[in-house]
């Protein structure tokens, strides 16, 4: 009902499934997690990388995949890769994701390569998953999670598949946009005192809202059209 009604499915949302942004995003890829606690290892990784994270707790929502599909078309995101478990459930999570998005997604772990060149624990499936059945006949009657894995490797492996995605000249010139934003950030700040007292001064004044932007514009010169080009490109909320 949801699919085939836009004004019911405007009425849900889901704030359990978190997007954390990184600053001055690389659009192109995004890194999704099955759990909250790969999210914590691997979040400084993400971020040094310049990749956002999507957070999809087990299967993902449907309001999740609508907000992650207009966030997709919007900054023009090409691959999303994936880290999640290797059971009868977790495996169907990279599938269903792609299905959704439109956009290919790389499990980059835990797959069967790694499970069989690293060998970590493992744990008995639950034959109460109703997908059970086909992964016992496929696979066996054992799974792992991502945890199994050492901390060390795991970090390794993500670290590896993410800088295959992510060109080095990006993060070099991410790194100086950054840089540059540190700098005048004492500044901005000051200015945007300084802009609020003015509006709040002529709105006081009896202007409109457009009159005072108009006025500020013309006051201080801005070219508000080049500057907000300026912030898509650089896109520092990720």
């Amino acid at each position: 009902m949801r699919r085939l009604n836009p004004s019911l499915h405007a009425k849900f949302t889901d704030p359990t499934r978190h997007f954390i942004p990184a600053p001055f995003a690389y659009r192109e890829v995004e890194l999704w997690v099955e759990k909250e606690s790969i999210r914590n290892f691997v979040g400084d990784l993400a971020s040094k990388y310049r990749l956002s994270i999507q957070v999809t707790r087990g299967f993902a929502s449907l309001s999740m995949y609508q907000v992650a599909i207009q966030r997709a078309e919007k900054r023009g995101v090409k691959k999303i890769l994936y880290v999640g478990d290797f059971d009868p459930s977790g495996l169907l999570i990279d599938r269903i994701a792609e299905e959704e998005m439109g956009i290919k997604v790389n499990r980059i772990a835990l797959t069967m390569e790694q499970i069989r060149r690293l060998k970590p624990p493992s744990i008995p499936v639950n034959k109460r998953d109703s997908r059970a059945k086909d992964y016992i006949k496929k696979y066996g009657d054992r799974c792992w999670e991502v945890e199994a894995l050492r901390p060390r490797t795991l970090y390794r492996i993500v670290e590896g598949e993410i800088r295959k995605h992510v060109p080095p000249e990006y993060l070099a010139e991410a790194e100086t946009m950054e840089l540059a934003a540190k700098t005048v950030k004492p500044l901005t700040e000051r200015m945007k005192r300084e802009f609020e007292r003015e509006a709040l001064r002529l709105l006081k004044e009896g202007k409109s809202p457009e009159e005072i932007l108009a006025q500020l514009t013309s006051k201080y010169g801005l070219h508000l059209r080049k500057r907000q080009t300026i912030r898509n490109k650089t896109d520092y909320t990720g």
